[in-house]
């Protein structure tokens, strides 16, 4: 606390608080105010507060400070703008109001409310917002591109394939029209025909819904997932499942099981890798993950600019998992996804993004 004129002076109650001459000038100033100033009340307390703190509506402030001074009201907020220690030049609320009548000298308490840390708050929020919905936009846009694709497959492919299929079993073991000793497939060369169609089918429907997740856990899942990888796209995985509970939270399996997915689509799309390492291992608290590869790599400040939908998704799977999600990676040096999640009861949000 700081009194040089003798007068009972503001204490130190973590608000910068001021008392000041009906003119202006400093009578005392408690710490906080030397702290949000960024000086001694010796280095300030010569210039006079409206200059340091300084007006952003002169007509209202003359018309409060009059009202204020005539007692017609108890205080008033005046947003000011100063120059904060390390903080450069920021916006606060001062609240003004006489001290009691009786107390000495006429004066004035000036309560200063710094909002740096309340706007950057602000800012933030709405970023995040704003990052919200575009991820809800780039969500509801890939959902009806898959929709799309798989009503196409169903369609063309599988739809057409059934058609062709079932006028190929009309006619099977039928001489072909024309054709001296030939004869059309038999029900027996057909069966091969349909083993592929269904096949077609059981990979649609596993792209859906992993049944293996539903029956055998997030190991058995993962483990199968890598092995099918590895053998589509001639990528060599090291997968490694150790310690995962067997009571795991269904949405929260449901999650990792498709960031794997998600990681391995992209490693296969992008990297150029030669092999890849997924492990996932549990504690008594919480489940790691790391996906790595040996590919191509890339620039992390590029890619956070057009950061695609995948990279997104698996970010918000973790944060939903109230979990710590990183991806490394540098040109030539390959790609390094971590993930850490507390074994603790799933956040209901889960429910939205698992599906």
């Amino acid at each position: 606390m700081h009194d040089p004129r003798g007068h009972s002076s503001p204490g130190d109650t973590g608000i910068a608080i001021a008392q000041l001459g009906l003119d202006g000038t400093w009578l005392t100033a408690n710490q906080c105010m030397c702290d949000l100033l960024g000086a001694s009340f010796e280095e300030f307390s010569p210039v006079p507060f409206e200059q340091l703190f300084q007006i952003t509506d002169a007509q209202q402030e003359n018309d409060l400070r009059t009202r204020l001074l005539s007692h017609q009201i108890s205080q008033y907020t005046s947003k000011r703008r100063v120059t904060l220690h390390n903080a450069g030049v920021s916006q606060v609320d001062v609240v003004f109001s006489l001290t009691p009548e009786g107390a000495g000298v006429p004066s004035i308490f000036a309560l200063v409310e710094d909002l740096t840390a309340l706007r950057s708050a602000e800012a933030a929020l709405k970023e995040s917002e704003t990052a919200r919905h575009e991820l809800a936009r780039r969500l509801t846009n890939a959902q009806e591109k898959e929709r799309t694709r798989i009503a196409r497959e169903l369609h063309d492919d599988i739809g057409q394939s059934l058609a062709i299929l079932r006028i190929q079993m009309l006619r099977a073991g039928q001489p072909v029209s024309g054709m001296i000793g030939k004869r059309h497939p038999s029900i027996t060369d057909l069966c091969a025909d349909l083993k592929l169609l269904a096949e077609k089918v059981s990979r649609i429907s596993h792209q859906l819904h992993s049944s293996e997740l539903e029956y055998l856990g997030l190991a058995v899942a993962i483990q199968s997932h890598c092995r099918e990888f590895s053998a589509k796209y001639k990528i060599a995985v090291e997968c490694s499942c150790t310690n995962i509970p067997e009571d795991l939270d269904s949405l929260l399996a449901l999650s990792l099981l498709r960031i794997v997915q998600e990681a391995l689509h992209n490693a296969a799309k992008h990297s150029k890798a030669k092999s890849i390492q997924v492990a996932v291992k549990g504690s008594d608290t919480e489940l790691s993950l790391l996906i790595a590869d040996d590919g191509v790599g890339f620039d992390l400040e590029e890619a956070k600019l057009a950061a695609g939908l995948g990279l997104i998704s698996m970010r918000e799977r973790i944060h939903l998992a109230d979990g710590q999600f990183e991806i490394s990676s540098a040109p030539g040096k390959g790609t390094r996804i971590t993930a850490r999640v507390p074994l603790n009861d799933a956040p209901r949000e889960l429910a939205a993004s698992a599906k």
